[in-house]
């Protein structure tokens, strides 16, 4: 099996540094899907590909979070987040490796994984170990490039330069893009008890040399079940041809019905 990509490149930490470290600077559907959260004090975050570890700064200043845990496999990024933040947790290293090793067995109130597990090449084994580490009652917070296209998770089709200052070199990374049907049954596989998401078509990135000429950014918030047994809320702000294609995938109609709408997005 091929392993994850142990990124070297010295062009993460001089971007996020400077990127993602305060509140307004992440994405508005990450802003939104992370506000309905109602984060305080009290909650325990693992952030899975935590950069430089901004996230962490951003949810302490605009909510009081104090409790933060970081994976970074990229060496350079994983220190200068330590300097940047040193109440926090970071661990440098894969997560399918941290996983079983250093945080095997621990639980978070929320897991995030923003611009992770779709930018290594073991994209539903991060998926899946994000989500064992999700408690009871807690939330998987992650970001994904949707199509209603066939996925590509191929590095030789779908990749992006790594470099800061937007040019096409450097350090390659996978660009992964998901099927809107795969990832719905992927999610569902969970047995969540509510799957929330905001998304909206743009153009992939200026760095990025993939098939696509058009991709929905989505950002989604799973919710782990308490033992309940009803079936799992949707509550979807998503393009319409991409909530058609979820619905394809035959476990949308099984969901509540009433927290479930779509909505049309540029």
């Amino acid at each position: 099996m091929t392993d994850n990509i142990a990124f070297q490149s010295s062009e993460l930490a001089r971007y996020f540094t400077q990127h993602r470290v305060s509140w307004p600077q992440f994405y508005e559907s990450e802003r939104r899907i992370i506000s309905q959260l109602e984060l305080d004090a009290r909650q325990d975050i693992l952030d899975i590909g935590c950069g430089c570890g901004g996230l962490g700064l951003a949810l302490r200043d605009q909510f009081g979070v104090d409790c933060y845990t970081g994976v970074e496999i990229n060496p350079q990024a994983a220190e200068a987040g330590r300097q940047m933040n040193p109440r926090a947790d970071i661990t440098c290293g894969d997560i399918l490796d941290v996983s079983a090793n250093t945080l095997h067995g621990r639980q978070f109130d929320v897991v995030f994984s923003l611009s992770c597990v779709d930018w290594n090449v073991r994209f539903a084994d991060m998926l899946a170990a994000a989500w064992t580490h999700v408690r009871p009652g807690g939330h998987l917070v992650s970001t994904f490039r949707l199509t209603v296209e066939a996925g590509c998770n191929d590095l030789s089709r779908s990749y992006q330069y790594i470099n800061a200052n937007g040019v096409m070199e450097g350090e390659l990374a996978p660009y992964v893009v998901l099927n809107a049907r795969d990832l719905t049954r992927a999610l569902f596989a969970f047995d969540p008890a509510e799957i929330s998401a905001i998304g909206y078509w743009g153009r992939p990135s200026a760095t990025a040399v993939t098939p696509y000429e058009k991709l929905c950014f989505s950002a989604f918030s799973v919710r782990r079940r308490t033992g309940e047994s009803d079936p799992p809320r949707l509550r979807l702000e998503l393009p319409g041809e991409i909530v058609n294609v979820m619905d394809a995938a035959g476990v949308t109609r099984r969901a509540d019905g009433p927290e479930t709408s779509a909505r049309a997005r540029g």
